[in-house]
């Protein structure tokens, strides 16, 4: 028997063989890469030498066809010195034919079938730009059953973003200054009746529903979706079933629709809603929170029921028979749990995005694509998806109303965009960067963007992210609430927090077009949330408020009037959680079947001596557009 100390030594040098082996294998392994990597400009060279080769025998059959056209030409004046009669009739042919083609012109030549394209710089690869691969998974349908879940009560508790390091905006090089777009005044009721301006028809308000909904759960993150005459409208925990068009909502218990959540610490709330016309579903994403047994990691689910069912089931259990649900452990995550979501869709994928951290630190965008032919059919769904792991980025939501392809944008500094795009039928996603003229950022702790209301000092507290997108015809459109002030390349100063819109031009590789506002001399507009109709106009869901005159407030609008409309304004700034804010989001939809017409969700906080605190939450449905399309907005 060996003793312990010849164990000992022996161990060093299993590890020595152990890194020589691997070393000889990285070393077999690089001399194969250079192998093909040496072969590659062997066979350019190959390909140039037998171009050459190929030019050289068309410039040779070019000149023999010249000496047989020469050739011709003599044997014709020959002929016509022995044929006097036959040159006469060679010349009435002549003029008879020029007298044809002036009548009727002969056709255009063919046109060459090839065409020299030079050779973009870099092979077309432009600073910033880059791709990489997806990775695929599997989660298999949460099992269903007739028999009522255990019943179970929502603990209050304190939201995600106390908990959270988003990365600042950095400043960027000097690009330009920001010329404003025209001032979009104080917002108008729209109760009143009072006439859009300028030469557009004038925005019809279908229906404007004021519901309360009792919750424990601040801010509401509102949400909500139309099809026909049903109509979902949810915030933390809670969410509200129309099936009158959005005339009057019946309350959805959530504690016995969805089961209780026992691994992460219980549901937390940050709904999601969508209606997708491809499968005629509604789809309804919720997560939990990050506080039970695994603290760094959490649980999303994603559910879809149709409107004939929720009709029937009158929005209960038993209309959401299709759920799923994935972990941080379902995409590999390690230590790192998901917030801070957002979906779209096209005809054939539903995708989904969401942050990631570890603990209260910033990790990286997630994304996954979800066959709709999977979630209609309810069972095991194989899927792709990617995580962006990227620490210093601030990443936003994926693009409304796309075909085919996806798009999200992330900031890299006050200047530069970096922008998504991924097709769900390709296993790889890319990425550009593109230049944006300097846009005012916070300066505050947190970039924390704040804006005071007459009862409070800051009624917003909101970040930089890009949550409003949406395609238009072959552009795409980002939108991110700004700061005051100049964004470091002099110009215009604004004067309160303002939404900033970016447009790119798909067809010239994602040029930037236009760079436009929604500000005002006197308060703040945040939190924009777009979506595109069938006549190619932009819908905005959108926050107001601030300039210590005006409580923070939702407004709705279509871009290019530089007019919005509210219907009922907050009366006080809520005092539920402190320090106060405003939301994650409002969200903006398209009010199916009629997709010219939008329905935005969004809420006010009103004044109620009989609660503690004397206030309550007026959840705010409205349907709106133009029976018109007004002139386009692209320039």
């Amino acid at each position: 028997m060996k003793s312990d100390s010849s164990n000992q030594h022996e161990e060093p040098h299993r590890d020595s063989l152990t890194v020589l082996k691997e070393l000889l294998e990285q070393t077999r392994l690089l001399a194969e890469i250079r192998r093909d990597v040496e072969l590659g400009p062997c066979l350019l060279d190959k390909i140039g030498r037998i171009a050459c080769l190929t030019a050289n025998e068309v410039h040779q059959n070019t000149l023999q066809l010249k000496a047989l056209r020469q050739s011709l030409e003599a044997l014709v004046e020959m002929y016509r010195t022995v044929n006097p009669a036959a040159a006469v009739e060679l010349d009435r042919l002549v003029k008879l034919r020029a007298e044809i083609e002036r009548c009727c012109p002969p056709e255009d030549a063919c046109e060459t079938i090839c065409h020299y394209v030079p050779c973009k710089p870099l092979g077309g690869i432009r600073r910033g730009d880059g791709y990489s691969m997806k990775s695929r998974g599997s989660v298999l349908a949460v099992p269903y059953s007739e028999r009522p879940h255990a019943p179970w009560k929502i603990v209050p508790r304190v939201p995600h973003e106390a908990d959270e390091n988003l990365p600042p905006v950095p400043l960027g090089p000097i690009v330009g200054p920001i010329v404003p777009s025209a001032l979009t005044p104080q917002p108008l009721d729209y109760q009143s009746g009072a006439p859009t301006p300028g030469p557009q028809d004038p925005v019809t308000f279908r229906t404007f529903t004021e519901d309360g909904v009792v919750t424990t759960l601040w801010p509401p993150d509102m949400t909500g979706a139309k099809a026909g005459d049903v109509v979902l409208m949810s915030g933390n925990l809670w969410f509200e079933l129309s099936t009158d068009g959005g005339k009057t909502f019946t309350d959805v218990d959530f504690t016995k629709v969805f089961a209780e959540e026992k691994t992460y610490g219980g549901w937390a709330g940050d709904p999601v809603l969508h209606y997708v016309p491809a499968i005629d579903c509604f789809v309804f994403y919720v997560q939990s929170n990050h506080t039970g047994s695994n603290p760094n990691k959490n649980v999303v689910k994603v559910a879809v029921a149709s409107p004939a069912d929720l009709k029937t089931h009158k929005g209960g259990n038993a209309a959401w028979q299709r759920q799923w649900d994935f972990t941080s452990d379902t995409f590999g995550l390690g230590d790192r749990w998901m917030d801070f979501p957002d979906i779209t869709h096209d005809d054939k994928f539903l995708y989904v995005f969401t942050n990631a951290f570890t603990g209260k630190d910033f990790q990286g965008k997630l994304f996954f694509e979800l066959p709709l032919a999977s979630l209609k059919a309810g069972g095991t769904i194989n899927f792709q998806f990617a995580f962006v792991n990227e620490t210093t980025l601030t990443f936003g939501s994926p693009a409304q109303n796309i075909s085919g392809e996806n798009y999200w944008a992330a900031h890299v500094n006050n200047s530069t965009l970096r922008i998504y795009s991924s097709k769900g039928t390709e296993s790889t996603y890319a990425w550009r960067e593109r230049t944006v003229n300097n846009w005012p950022m916070s300066t505050k702790t947190g970039q924390d963007i704040v804006s005071a209301a007459p009862d409070s000092s800051d009624w917003v507290s909101t970040s930089h992210q890009i949550i409003g997108a949406t395609r238009v015809n072959n552009q795409v459109w980002f939108a991110w609430t700004a700061d005051a002030g100049k964004g470091g390349a002099g110009g215009f100063e604004f004067p309160y927090p303002h939404v900033q819109i970016a447009k790119f031009d798909l067809g010239q590789d994602y040029k930037l077009v236009e760079q436009m506002q929604v500000w005002n001399a006197d308060h703040a507009y945040t939190y924009p949330s777009l979506t595109t109709n069938s006549d190619n106009e932009v819908g905005i869901s959108l926050a107001w408020g601030g300039g210590t005159k005006h409580y923070g407030s939702h407004a709705v609008g279509i871009l290019g009037d530089f007019v919005v409309w509210y219907g009922t304004a907050s009366e006080r700034t809520s005092t539920r959680l402190m320090p106060t804010r405003w939301g994650d989001y409002v969200h903006v939809r398209l009010a199916y079947p009629d997709t010219r017409f939008f329905s935005a969700f969004g809420y006010a906080v009103l004044n109620d001596a009989s609660a503690t605190p004397p206030e309550k939450a007026d959840f705010l449905y409205v349907e709106f557009g133009r029976e018109k399309p007004g002139p386009p907005v692209i320039k």
